[in-house]
């Protein structure tokens, strides 16, 4: 099987489905596996009617075990050559994976990161920090991976295509929003080969349901500093 495609989900009932519609639409040999980490606005509800599709793996969790506990569990049962995990909120077309594939096979790298911002490197970041301000944590942890590693990279906190074998090597453990962190910070500590590729982002904002706070950069940038010391 070529790709695992890793649905997770919190509070997403507007969106839950078309992300699902969009992941089996997908013309590639596939498997889904979708986690609901214990919503509570019937999103539940919409999955527990889907127990019956055959091409769908729905694992539900009884409490909020973070986005990052899910991740890490999807990996562990990922049977596809390569990981993906786009969210059930919409923000990127899920269709991208196809251009992110195609780089990593023409190029034989062992990950690829999908940017936001590569389309949009001639736009100042103050400009785009003043657009929306968590710009700003986007900016700081990609500049502390390019420095800490001597990358050119222009966002590392997208999402990312993963050779699954080598994501479990890795051993990320991390249960929230610091996921993502860890992850790209232990591809670039281990000289693994990451290439970078635009996708298409239309973000949401906290009132459509974005969950992401400033705060969650945190433990997340000190995630960074935690592998670049002690690996």
């Amino acid at each position: 099987m070529k790709l695992t495609i890793f649905i997770g989900c919190f509070n997403e009932r507007k969106t839950i489905l078309p992300a699902i519609q969009e992941a089996k639409s997908l013309s590639i040999d596939k498997e889904i596996i979708v986690i609901d980490n214990c919503s509570t606005d019937g999103t539940r509800q919409i999955l527990e009617g889907l127990k019956d599709d055959k091409d769908i793996k729905i694992i539900f969790h009884s409490k909020n075990m973070g986005a990052g506990y899910s991740a890490v569990e999807a990996v562990a049962l990922a049977q596809g050559d390569y990981f993906y995990g786009p969210g059930a909120d919409l923000e990127y077309k899920m269709e991208d994976v196809y251009k992110m594939i195609d780089k990593m096979e023409k190029e034989n790298l062992d990950a690829v990161l999908g940017s936001r911002l590569l389309d949009r490197k001639n736009i100042s970041k103050l400009q785009l920090i003043k657009e929306r301000p968590y710009w700003l944590g986007t900016f700081v942890a990609t500049f502390l991976i390019n420095l800490f590693y001597r990358k050119n990279f222009t966002d590392v906190i997208g999402i990312a295509l993963v050779k699954t074998n080598i994501l479990r090597t890795l051993n990320c453990k991390s249960s929230g929003q610091a996921l993502a962190f860890e992850l790209v910070s232990k591809l670039c500590k281990h000289r693994y080969k990451i290439g970078e590729v635009a996708l298409w982002y239309k973000p949401r904002t906290h009132k459509q349901g974005k969950t992401i706070r400033a705060i969650d950069m945190l433990p997340a940038l000190l995630m960074i500093l935690k592998v670049k010391i002690f690996g």
